[in-house]
């Protein structure tokens, strides 16, 4: 399913309900309608983002008197505010939605034709009561049973486009009033501890004073064979300040959690060596276990953080969430390692991170693939290391800083380093600037540079900032994983600086640089790409093979940026059955051969060496 939430007319989370046609600055509406028209041509569902819970006073037609819900003591009842552009909106009166989703709704099937629809918040804020402006009862009920109505509509009105009368309805987070008119929601499944600094997504942890706590499959215990949860949080929201290389949408713990619960695997962006790497490893898995019924959930030994949850129909699942090393089912899992075995009327299924040869790695198998990940690290740049080596105050506020890079691996030419003094709570006060034209220039090494930032004029004395930096590829926005404490939008926290003098000038600045500590996320990839035997497949890297024509097709993660990797392939290992395979076919995204040359094998081996440019390779018979 592709949920699209960014794309309404003004943009997102401002001027509700006036969200159509597209945004012309998100592209065209054309555009829009043609990834609606791709999703449903190759049975993908797609979910256009809605809101009926946020009304804005610069939107057509709003009145406090007709619209929006009153407390009360005989005052609006305010609800999101749009700190970026300075905009308050208030809550909706149930009973005042109807004609305003059902115009959208009609514009958008017209428009658009998707197969799916996502309305935010529904299942997120519990149903409501509220006054009308003249002071007329409408309690939580009325205001439960008219969403659900709405839904039902919606599923009505869109699903009369599908071949088989189906519009699923999505909603935020998922409490458990709305199923029966409401299909699924995107998960929002927080942590218990002491929140991260004071970030805006600190009200994502449950401040909840206590000896230890743990993520549980608490509400799909109840409702996973009824009530579709997709993923475990959006990107910023799960991780809540923390590493988001540990803890982000890409992460081990952030998967753990995902097959803990039996949630489809969710990802933040279209396509990515992330995107592809969740896909292969978690989808059959977690289709296998779709709609089955959660028949217990074990806490190992009493370890609220080693559970044992088991299916209906012959599906298992092992998580380990604590510290150490756990061996169970002829496996090691490491923390936030997981094992998903579940018996299917295809076969079986399993898909797995376990430590072996002392290494974390991923496996997944079902009747129709198997993918391997050894972990090497391929990414640009890598290992990318950053450090302030001094800071001088100059005239005007200004500070001058010395800044080394070290680099492994040759850098994208379009990379930019940025440099972002930050707040407590993470947000951006002020920027430096550098010079990143060496990235052109450079291989490998160690560089200096000089970078500079201006400090604003507004900004008190005694106060202290925290400097954050890495870089980015200004086409898309995509920032490089480095090395190093990360926060949870992959900037690394270097220091502090401290605003020093009275009260009225700033005369000196005090740095203060974080102490090296070890990196908890190298520690789990593959640093000296060591070839692992996963049985079919031994490889540092990561690929997934396929049975296709009567041979073999092996492609490797995307995104390797010039990296090669060596696949040995077992032929007496492979679990099909397949004729004598005599070459092996370079083939290039849209399919077409651009290379032939005979196998050559050594006893039951090939080894093939996978380029970067190549998008995979077949194994044929003649």
């Amino acid at each position: 399913m592709v949920v699209w939430h960014n794309w309404q007319r003004w943009g997102y989370d401002y001027r509700l309900p006036d969200i159509y046609p597209a945004n012309p600055a998100m592209g065209t509406h054309e555009e829009l309608r043609r990834m609606a028209d791709l999703c449903r041509e190759t049975g993908v569902l797609f979910a256009p983002h809605d809101n009926y819970i946020d009304f804005y006073p610069d939107a057509q037609r709003f009145s406090y008197e007709k619209q929006i819900a009153f407390r009360a003591d005989g005052t609006p009842v305010k609800a999101w505010i749009n700190e970026w552009r300075g905009a308050q909106s208030y809550r909706y009166r149930a009973d005042a939605v109807e004609p305003f989703l059902r115009r959208n709704v009609r514009l958008i099937r017209d428009g658009l034709r998707p197969n799916a629809f996502f309305i935010d918040v529904w299942s997120s804020i519990g149903p409501y009561d509220y006054w009308t402006a003249d002071g007329q009862f409408v309690d939580h009920v009325t205001t439960r049973d008219s969403w659900g109505e709405h839904f039902a509509w919606i599923r009505d009105t869109l699903g009369a486009l599908s071949p088989d009368d189906t519009a699923p309805q999505v909603s935020e987070s998922g409490h458990d009033q709305l199923i029966g008119w409401l299909d699924g929601a995107q998960t929002n499944h927080l942590r218990v501890g002491k929140p991260v600094g004071e970030g805006r997504n600190a009200w994502c942890v449950w401040n909840v004073p206590c000896r230890d706590a743990e993520r549980i499959p608490w509400f799909d215990a109840a409702h996973h064979d009824r009530f579709i949860l997709h993923g475990a949080g959006y990107p910023s929201r799960y991780p809540a300040g923390l590493d988001a290389r540990m803890h982000g949408i890409y992460s081990d713990d952030y998967m753990a959690t995902e097959v803990l619960t039996g949630h489809p695997a969710m990802a933040a962006a279209a396509f990515g060596r992330d995107v592809v790497r969740k896909y292969w490893l978690l989808h059959d898995a977690m289709s296998a276990l779709a709609l089955r019924t959660i028949e217990a959930v074990e806490f190992v030994d009493g370890d609220i953080h080693r559970q044992h949850v088991r299916y209906s129909g012959g599906g298992h699942v092992w998580v380990n969430r604590g510290e150490t090393d756990w061996h169970v089912a002829g496996e090691t899992l490491p923390q936030y390692g997981f094992l998903v075995r579940v018996e299917t009327d295809k076969g079986p299924v399993m898909a797995a991170i376990t430590r072996r040869d002392g290494l974390i790695v991923e496996t997944a198998r079902s009747p129709g693939q198997v993918y391997v990940n050894g972990r090497e690290l391929v990414e640009p740049g890598w290992p990318a290391k950053m450090s302030l080596d001094k800071i001088r105050l100059q005239p005007n506020r200004k500070l001058a800083m010395d800044v080394t890079w070290d680099i492994g691996r040759p850098m994208p030419a379009d990379c930019r380093a940025f440099l972002h003094f930050v707040d407590s709570a993470g947000e951006i006060i002020f920027q430096g600037v550098t010079d990143s034209s060496w990235i052109l220039r450079a291989k490998t090494g160690r560089f200096a540079a000089e970078a500079v930032a201006h400090v604003p004029a507004e900004l008190a004395v005694g106060k202290s900032y925290e400097l954050r930096m890495g870089f980015y590829r200004p086409a898309d926005g995509r920032r490089l994983t480095l090395a190093g404490p990360s926060d949870d939008e992959q900037r690394i926290r270097t220091g502090t600086v401290r605003l020093d003098g009275d009260v009225q000038e700033m005369t000196d600045i005090r740095w203060t640089p974080h102490r090296a500590e070890p990196d908890p996320w190298l520690a789990r990839q593959n640093r000296e790409g060591k070839p692992i035997d996963f049985g079919p497949i031994t490889t540092a890297g990561g690929c997934r093979l396929t049975p296709q024509d009567g041979g073999l097709l092996l492609v490797p993660l995307p995104g390797q940026d010039g990296s090669k990797v060596s696949v040995f392939l077992h032929l007496d290992k492979i679990p099909w059955k397949l004729p004598e395979l005599t070459h092996v076919e370079t083939i290039d995204e849209d399919g077409r051969v651009t290379a032939r040359v005979p196998i050559r094998r050594k006893d039951d081996t090939v080894e093939i060496e996978c380029e970067a440019g190549a998008f995979g390779y077949r194994l044929a018979p003649n």
